[in-house]
């Protein structure tokens, strides 16, 4: 395919993707989901530095591009694909949310379309953590808000969003 066609294509595709359209939550496991949905309510961090660093390396593992570098919570980031100024980070943390054995990251990411993200990064006794499960989602307030979310297929991890 020609580079003019295929970028012509992918922005087809991109734009016309309705933002209301999610293919639900097909990847995640059972006992993760179980997990997940069992903590009522979890108290949310806006800061990066309050984030485990293992928690950061597993998301950085799992992301493309390799990286992982977000802004806090409402600070500057590169919200769209023109670079303005190269120290922003392409991704923002909206929040992580600590709950037992987990570790849920909800961020947004610029480029040439605006997306939203949840990571879920398992946690072990012995301080190790893994990305179980991600997911393009919309924006949420809170992890009640994810939670409802989850079970009403508000979320999509059909394709590698993050």
């Amino acid at each position: 395919m020609k580079p003019a066609l295929f970028a012509s294509v992918l922005i087809t595709a991109i734009c016309s993707f309705p933002a209301g359209s999610f293919a639900g939550v097909t990847k995640l496991a059972a006992a993760d989901r179980q997990h997940l949905l069992q903590a009522k309510d979890a108290p949310l961090v806006t800061a990066m530095r309050e984030i485990p660093a293992e928690v950061v390396e597993a998301c950085a593992a799992a992301s493309s591009g390799g990286g992982f570098q977000l802004a806090d919570a409402g600070q500057p980031f590169q919200v769209t694909d023109v670079v303005t100024d190269k120290d922003l980070p392409a991704k923002r943390l909206i929040w992580a949310a600590r709950i037992p054995g987990y570790m849920v990251v909800h961020y947004e990411s610029g480029g040439i379309a605006h997306l939203y993200h949840v990571m879920v990064v398992a946690l072990d006794s012995a301080k190790e953590a893994h990305v179980v499960w991600a997911a393009g989602a919309k924006p949420m307030k809170s992890y009640a808000e994810f939670r409802e979310a989850l079970t009403s297929g508000k979320l999509d991890d059909s394709i590698p969003w993050h």
